[in-house]
């Protein structure tokens, strides 16, 4: 709740602190005290417009802050800027109302915050109707909206569907026509290598083998010789015979070679045609490589994310029918959902409207009536498929007219109560200005006791001047004019019996006084 509001460089108040209690806090004072312009702080900070002539002359800033469940609130206005903040960190104005809207609701004769929207008129509404209608209403309305975009993302895709398909199987199938394998480029390379240049190597080849065994010199001949000199001294020393073992290797290695190079001679030979074969084949590896990879593992992943892109587009279609059949279920269960929320709120208006009606007409407006309208919307919405709005006349001569247009400051606070007194109310603090204009006798003490009833479950700041009212709240205020300055006082015991004696008859005299002891003692009787 609203746990304190103050008030500095505001109009003719130069500093003012309140700490309205819980259940109903009235503030009272003589007519031209500035009452009101507590309400107006308020309204500051759920977002009106802060007009330089709000500051107080002389000073350089007005400032509002209201603290409401352990968190500040503030709006500091001066000639040129307005700054808000919350728990002291500058926010925009538009969050600092928001985060105050659902805490504290204000009816004024210039601020009626909350039923001049026709959304509040739903949510009040809404409040008489059974919840499993208006669940199984959000849940089919969040069914059919992801399907209804899940559609319109396939339909999108299927536009361009065939288009796509056209290339990635043209791509797939360039890829398939060449199928490469993982090293073949390195295989083929060698291969050509080797190919091209069949005479040059066999010449390398031959003069090796020359050098190595077929020559008059050559270098078997001479390791061989070596070998039978070196066994020969082996056999007289043994150190030397690890020394002609490995020499006995070098023999036979040199065997080995010398016995694969003749067989890759013999092997070898030009194949003009498989050259042909190979450098054909290199050029189709090439050409994918330029396409689609800068080299084969990356043209073969390629092709795969292909497949799967081709495989997307193809459950495309298959999906775009399985949500056409899923969308046409989900509209049928919302058009039912939607019936069912109609039919249950025209129950709730009307219900409603001789409730408020007979409200109205016990808190001195005899000739009022109080209508609400059900209507279809063209399209449904997250909040139904229905827009709600309350009409009123103030009298049998007056057509009924929308809520925001026919009643004024006062009726609309009046409104507001028995509302809130029959449908409750969003937010936890309800303040209410002018709820008492044109109002006395029987009237005031119906709606002393109504204001009573309604704050016996939130915190309700009223502003009036009747004493019926004042003589019911639990916390009491008064504003006095001082010179050019406004205070608040907060009353309690004599100061607050004199007050209603004030109010009751303009003076201090034993039988007012005695009155307002009375009228405080009926007061709290009933609280």
């Amino acid at each position: 709740m609203l746990e304190r509001l103050e008030v500095r460089n505001l109009a003719t108040i130069a500093a003012a602190e309140m700490e309205p209690g819980p259940g109903l806090t009235v503030l009272t004072g003589e007519t031209g005290t500035g009452k009101s312009i507590l309400v107006g702080a308020l309204g500051l900070l759920l977002g009106a417009r802060a007009e330089p002539s709000l500051i107080r002359p002389g000073a350089e800033a007005l400032l509002v802050t209201a603290w409401v469940d352990g968190r500040s609130y503030s709006r500091r206005v001066s000639p040129h800027r307005s700054v808000p903040r919350i728990d002291g960190e500058v926010v925009t104005l538009a969050e600092l109302a928001g985060a105050l809207a659902g805490a504290l609701t204000i009816h004024t004769q210039h601020a009626a915050l909350a039923l001049g929207r026709r959304s509040q008129h739903r949510r009040m509404l809404d409040r008489l109707v059974e919840q499993e209608a208006l669940a199984e209403y959000r849940a089919a309305y969040a069914s059919w909206k992801a399907l209804s975009e899940e559609h319109g993302r396939l339909s999108e895709q299927m536009a361009e569907r065939e288009r796509q398909l056209d290339l990635l199987r043209f791509q797939l199938g360039e890829i398939e026509a060449v199928n490469p394998r993982a090293g073949e480029l390195e295989e083929l390379e060698e291969e050509a290598r080797q190919l091209g240049h069949v005479d040059e190597i066999l010449r390398h080849l031959g003069a090796a083998l020359e050098l190595l065994r077929l020559g008059e010199a050559n270098a078997a001949d001479a390791v061989a010789a070596a070998l039978k000199e070196v066994q020969g001294a082996a056999r007289l020393s043994n150190a030397l015979s690890p020394l002609a073992a490995d020499l006995e290797g070098v023999s036979e290695g040199l065997a080995a070679v010398v016995g694969e190079l003749e067989a890759f001679a013999g092997r070898l030979e030009a194949d003009p045609e498989r050259l042909d074969e190979v450098q054909r084949r290199l050029a189709e590896l090439q050409r994918l490589l330029r396409k689609y990879g800068g080299s084969i593992p990356e043209v073969l992943s390629f092709a795969e994310d292909l497949r799967r892109q081709i495989s997307d587009l193809e459950e495309a279609g298959f999906r775009l029918e399985r949500v056409e059949a899923e969308l046409a279920r989900a509209r049928d269960r919302l058009s039912r959902a939607a019936s069912a929320l109609h039919q249950a709120r025209e129950e709730a208006a009307r219900k409603l409207e001789p409730l408020v009606t007979a409200e109205l007409r016990e808190l001195g407006m005899p000739e009022a009536r109080f209508l609400v309208a059900v209507e279809p919307l063209e399209e449904p919405a997250p909040h139904g498929a229905d827009e709600i709005g309350f009409f009123f006349a103030a009298s049998n001569d007056l057509e009924p007219a929308p809520l925001e247009k026919a009643a004024s400051g006062g009726e609309l606070s009046r409104i507001m109560l028995a509302l809130a007194l029959h449908t409750g109310a969003d937010a936890p603090t309800l303040v209410f200005d002018e709820v008492d204009v044109g109002i006395g006798g029987e009237v005031a003490a119906r709606l002393a006791e109504r204001l009573e009833r309604l704050a016996a479950g939130r915190q309700v700041l009223v502003v009036t001047h009747l004493p019926q009212i004042a003589a019911r709240a639990g916390t009491h205020f008064r504003v006095v004019r001082r010179g050019e300055a406004a205070e608040l006082e907060r009353l309690e015991g004599e100061e607050r019996v004199r007050e209603l004696a004030r109010m009751l008859s303009g003076s201090y005299t034993k039988t007012a006084m005695q009155h307002a002891r009375e009228l405080l003692a009926g007061g709290r009787e009933s609280a």
